[in-house]
């Protein structure tokens, strides 16, 4: 009887601890994903300043993806829709280097929008998580 007891005490204690180290990687890896979140949108608030400073006349910027860092180069991938201050809007894919806190390339799709020099007022910007804010 005593035998027993102390295989079930220990097999108890065996699905606890299991129970218990499950519940500890699953905090540990949503701790992960939101550090990564953080990361993304702190990333996407320096990209959107970096277009900022190389685009005149914006009015707004829309993320719509954002993925990275590359594990090989550390640049992150976006896309946005860049909407000027007489309205009229173009979606591009661009490479940001954290790092150097710059654009490592850009689609030039329409130059009418895409004019180069910096913006002075302040731009809205939507980030891939639905936050708003300006710059």
């Amino acid at each position: 009887m005593n035998k027993r007891i102390i295989i079930l005490i220990g097999i108890i204690a065996i699905v606890f601890m299991g129970f218990g180290g499950k519940l500890y990687m699953d905090k540990k890896a949503e701790e992960k994903a939101k550090e990564e979140q953080r990361n993304l949108l702190e990333t996407e608030r320096e990209s959107a300043i970096v277009l900022k400073n190389k685009y005149q006349n914006l009015k707004k910027i829309v993320f719509i993806d954002s993925y990275g860092p590359d594990k090989i180069t550390g640049s992150y991938d976006m896309s946005v829709t860049i909407t000027s201050k007489n309205s009229q809007s173009v979606t591009v894919n661009f490479s940001y280097w954290k790092e150097a806190n710059d654009i490592g390339s850009i689609d030039v799709i329409d130059e009418g929008i895409q004019k180069n020099g910096a913006t002075t007022s302040k731009v809205d910007v939507v980030y891939t998580n639905g936050e708003k804010g300006g710059i």
